[in-house]
């Protein structure tokens, strides 16, 4: 029987699969702006009590978990290695969390801290099984149903800085909140996931946790530095997936009627290049794009998957390209075109 990770992990192209998510969430973002700033009102209330936020992801989890796990035996599930093994590499404060746990008549042995890790193995296991079911049931809300929630919540944490912002929260409610020894552990055990999954999705960089550490408590800060220390970062650069919304200056509305039919008319993928030159002349675009971003916005906007080498290449002699004077062959082709055409996205900025 299949490892339950294999089954999980087993999509060669997940990072286009990746990109193309992330596309849409940003398109939809982009035509319902109205239901994602509710989320993210939401979001930011947690601190002051209000959990609606919160009730509405466990009720979505809660839809998409199985009555049954899928058939997987704990053997077949992923190794956590042995007790003893597991307490060595705890930190500190988890051990604590489990000695304080594991107390009986007000004492607690080694012996029974390995018994509670060994139970705690296997729930674990036993939650592991019903994972399959819970992502397939998760994929149906997403692709199928069209959930809302699903695409709040994945462009929070993918886009508007979700991770550094629900530690921020987690700060504010240990400043405000008299918390126990589990509150803390939770705490410092979200510190512990969200601080390098973050950075290694590229949706984070070493610089925006140390920002948030600066203005956290000194127990999250210690614990967020600890984990930066340990990271080898991503160099500064984030994750740039962008829908065509996002890059568009003006009457968005207007100018995507235009794009759609400069498409239509000029349908060779080196003319995509023209496209980006005409708007960027045209000031219809944000300074800066790179060609690779643009290309994935029109391919997602478009609905077409349209070769990137050749039209990247020629954008490329364009940035620096002056059409002083007549031109020949191609270049008098692409001077009429991109001069035609930022006229007419001029027209409608």
């Amino acid at each position: 029987m299949k490892n339950i990770l294999e089954a999980l992990m087993n999509v060669s192209n997940f990072p286009e699969l990746r990109e193309r998510a992330s596309l849409c969430i940003c398109f939809w973002k982009a035509e319902h702006e109205d239901v994602y700033t509710d989320f993210k009102n939401k979001m930011d209330n947690i601190s002051t009590g209000d959990l609606s936020a919160l009730e509405e992801m466990f009720s979505l989890a809660s839809d998409c978990l199985s009555d049954k796990a899928a058939g997987m035996t704990t053997s077949s599930l992923p190794g956590y290695g042995t007790a003893e093994g597991i307490w060595q590499n705890l930190p500190q404060y988890a051990k604590s969390y489990i000695a304080e746990t594991s107390k009986k008549d007000g004492k607690a042995t080694k012996e029974d801290c390995l018994s509670l890790i060994e139970e705690s193995v296997d729930y674990m296991n036993t939650c592991m099984s019903f994972v399959p079911s819970f992502v397939n049931n998760l994929k149906v809300k997403a692709m199928d149903e069209e959930n809302d929630v699903i695409r709040c919540m994945y462009y929070y944490m993918m886009f508007d800085g979700g991770s550094t912002k629900m530690i921020e929260t987690l700060n504010s409610i240990m400043n405000e909140d008299i918390l126990d020894q589990e509150d803390l552990t939770m705490i410092r055990g979200a510190v512990g996931f969200m601080v390098p999954d973050s950075i290694n999705l590229g949706v984070e960089t070493k610089e925006s946790w140390g920002k948030v550490a600066n203005s956290c408590d000194p127990e999250i800060w210690k614990d967020i530095s600890y984990e930066l220390s340990k990271s080898d970062g991503n160099r500064g650069r984030k994750v740039e997936v962008k829908c065509i919304d996002n890059l568009l200056i003006g009457n968005k509305s207007a100018l995507k009627e235009k794009i759609l039919l400069f498409t239509e008319e000029n349908p060779g993928p080196i003319c995509l290049a023209y496209l980006l030159k005409a708007l960027t002349m045209a000031d219809a675009v944000k300074k800066n794009i790179s060609y690779a971003t643009f290309h994935r916005a029109i391919e997602q906007f478009t609905g077409r998957k349209i070769g990137i080498d050749t039209p990247q290449k020629r954008y490329g002699e364009l940035k620096d390209f002056e059409f002083h004077g007549p031109q020949k062959g191609s270049w008098a082709r692409a001077k009429a075109i991109i001069y035609h055409w930022s006229d007419i996205f001029a027209s409608v900025v």
